[in-house]
């Protein structure tokens, strides 16, 4: 949970296996699955923080 969270916030597997202690392949294969809806939310949260700089 705690990976995917990470992940979620920074679309980084490295990030997210430092949280864990593991490899970013292992969150990749295990935790790193998105709803189509989070990559939208993702994609839009970057591009308002873009915009707003």
């Amino acid at each position: 949970m705690l990976a995917t969270h990470v992940f979620k916030q920074t679309g980084s597997y490295e990030q997210a296996s430092y949280a864990i202690q593991d490899t970013p392949e292992m969150v990749a294969k295990h935790y790193g699955r998105f709803l189509p809806q989070d990559k939208a939310s993702m994609a839009a949260k970057i591009l308002n923080e873009m915009w707003a700089a």
